[in-house]
């Protein structure tokens, strides 16, 4: 009997696996409305609709897991919203990774899946960022500092951990600190990744909820707003540093007690700047989030320092702090995202401005400088200078003598880079025709 019936409940049994997969083949639905509505939604890096509308998504998001060969998906879903005057917003619509495990333990794998086929997303203002005052608070009087001047170490440190903070959420920790007394901070992106809110302790102890937060995945970079008003925050520097240039880095190592209290809150070290990177889609050593130019540094850099300040020795940020290559396997070896790149996604997102003048501009009006015209088809372009976010196209620049690396980006076309040799007096022009991106 037992042979007989071993045939049978195979066939049953792959019937059912049958049926399963069935029900959950092809696409379905999910709506997604916006408040308010007009929003871009982003799908895998292509616009797919304007809401109130529908995305196509596998039907393997949906239903019980109940058999080793049910319809699953491996991957989350995600979505990015974009409307003129909110702030960019990534939405992950699914939960997960969950486990399914069959009854005897032989088989298993993890999915994620759609509690709903609606959503309904609250987008929030630039003005949500900016806050109500001057959004860049008191660094507008920082351009009258000379950045140049080298100030003791323990001055440094004890003028700049006022602003540094510690980002808390349901994933983890890392660390964070305010770039406008109107309470913006930065981080890394992956210190929030997949969180739609976060708890900022600040130094004095303080928690702050938020859940405004903006995430900009390449250049591994977090923007979240608090309720804080005259808020200490740090300047940061407009220029690059140089090679051998010494460095601070302040941050709240990932180490805890059995309750979860951090136990090294605001660690120092100090190291130099091994070099200067220039990483893009097109650059062999690029890995993932690590687009723009970044600062290279030997400063030792750990777990939970992750957003925190990479500070000079005028007391000026130079960078964001990450880790170092995953799988470099050297000490020694580790990156913070250039200060330039975080204000020009200050700048180009929010539009504030954040900092002093540049260095070439105030070299520019104490001496005598040369003047580069700077046009774009199509016009409106972001115009960098030796990776400085100087303004859009057209513009009419004056540049400090030397060697200056001038590009010219826009969203959508590729982007347009020359080295120009900058004479006293002089004057130059350029004329960038940009080659819309062709999509693969």
């Amino acid at each position: 009997m037992q042979l007989s019936r071993s045939p049978l409940s195979a066939l049953v049994l792959c019937g059912l696996f049958s049926l399963s997969q069935m029900a959950h083949a092809g696409d379905k639905k999910v709506s997604i409305d916006t408040s308010p509505e007009g929003a871009q939604v982003e799908l895998n890096g292509n616009i797919t609709c304007t809401t109130p509308c529908s995305i196509n998504v596998s039907s393997g998001y949906f239903g019980a897991k109940h058999f080793a060969y049910s319809s699953h998906v491996d991957d989350p879903l995600a979505i990015r919203l974009i409307k003129d005057g909110f702030v960019p917003k990534n939405v992950t619509l699914t939960t997960g990774p969950h486990v399914w495990n069959s009854f005897n333990g032989g088989a298993s794998f993890e999915f994620y899946q759609l509690d709903t086929d609606h959503f309904n997303i609250r987008l929030d203002p630039v003005q949500a960022f900016v806050g109500q005052g001057s959004p860049s608070g008191g660094a507008t009087a920082s351009s009258a500092i000379v950045e140049s001047e080298s100030l003791p170490i323990e001055q440094i440190i004890h003028n700049s951990l006022p602003a540094i903070v510690l980002v808390k959420t349901s994933a983890g920790s890392g660390s964070g600190f305010f770039i406008t007394d109107e309470g913006l901070i930065a981080t890394n992106a992956h210190v929030v990744e997949g969180q739609q809110s976060a708890t900022i302790v600040t130094a004095s102890g303080k928690e702050l909820p938020s859940s405004n937060i903006y995430v900009d995945q390449d250049r591994d970079l977090a923007l979240i707003k608090v309720d804080a008003h005259n808020a200490p925050f740090l300047l940061l520097s407009p220029s690059i540093p140089v090679q051998g240039a010494e460095v601070i880095a302040i941050g709240t190592p990932g180490i805890h007690d059995a309750d979860g209290v951090s136990l090294l809150p605001n660690s120092v070290t100090k190291g130099i700047v091994s070099g200067v990177r220039q990483f893009s889609d097109e650059t062999v050593a690029n890995v993932a989030r690590r687009t723009g130019t970044w600062i290279q540094t030997d400063t030792t850099i750990n777990h939970g320092n992750s957003g925190g300040p990479l500070i000079n020795r005028a007391g000026y940020v130079v960078g964001v702090n990450t880790l170092g290559f995953a799988g470099a396997g050297t000490p020694g070896i580790n990156f913070a995202l250039s200060s330039t790149e975080l204000a020009q996604v200050v700048h180009q997102r929010l539009g504030v401005t954040l900092g002093a003048k540049t260095d070439s501009t105030q070299h520019a009006e104490s001496s005598v400088a040369g003047k580069i015209s700077i046009s774009s088809t199509p016009a409106g372009a972001d115009i960098e200078i030796d990776g400085v976010f100087l303004g859009n196209t057209p513009s009419d620049l004056a540049v400090a003598e030397g060697k200056r690396v001038v590009k010219i980006t826009k969203k959508g076309y590729q982007p347009y880079e020359r080295t120009l040799q900058v004479q006293p007096g002089g004057s130059q022009r350029i004329s960038a025709e940009l080659d819309p991106v062709v999509a693969p």
